[in-house]
């Protein structure tokens, strides 16, 4: 099964903060704004090229890089994008939606061990991050560790129960584990358990 790509919404949760940086660097926000609408109606490559202007107003614009991975995300560029995050990480060790970035980019390139490590770098600094467990399910089921990517992949459902994404997760790490992915309803027991009783009570009277 090929890997499955997260919401590219989820990605760019960054998009939704505002950023604090001087009165000085007021082009950086205006590049960086327009970045963000772009970004929110599909445009990624002109986004991209707006998140580079707002860098070349201010190269430790922490939020735009972070953006940046994420947009890179979103147009398969992922070695981009994990040196776009290695860049904000650099100047931000705690920000998780660049730990998350990375993470997708690591597991989009086949390096689930890295992914792996990555995303759980996100999930103990943002606990609440979804795609963060998503991505961390993804590459625990690529390294055969399907119970541990059971686990991940509950986690994020928990945290958004219609995530597509985990729900996908959660099915492949149960086929592997050879579970069940729904309980038999109770009406469906008695029903079953019924037909086995009529079966059994045929098979005696065909040995009186």
């Amino acid at each position: 099964m090929s890997i499955r790509a997260i919401s590219v919404v989820a990605v760019l949760l960054a998009l939704l903060a505002v950023p604090v940086i001087g009165i000085d660097d007021f082009a950086a926000i205006e590049h960086y704004n327009k970045a963000v609408d772009l970004a929110n109606a599909g445009k990624y490559q002109e986004s991209l090229e707006e998140i580079d202007l707002s860098l070349s107003e201010n190269p430790n614009f922490t939020l735009a890089l972070v953006t940046k991975g994420g947009v890179l995300n979103a147009l398969g560029r992922y070695q981009e994008a994990i040196n776009a995050s290695g860049r904000a990480i650099a100047l931000e060790p705690d920000e998780a939606t660049a730990w998350n970035n990375e993470a997708y980019a690591f597991i989009h390139l086949g390096n689930y061990s890295e992914g792996l490590a990555a995303a759980e770098k996100a999930t103990a600094l943002d606990p609440n991050l979804t795609e963060a467990w998503v991505n961390e399910g993804t590459a625990l089921i690529r390294l055969g560790r399907y119970q541990e990517a059971l686990a991940a992949s509950e986690q994020a459902l928990r945290l958004d129960p219609g995530s597509p994404d985990a729900t996908l997760n959660r099915a492949e790490a149960l086929q592997h584990l050879q579970l069940p992915t729904t309980t038999i309803p109770l009406s469906g027991f008695f029903v079953t358990l019924g037909i086995m009783v009529a079966a059994l009570l045929a098979l005696r009277r065909l040995k009186s």
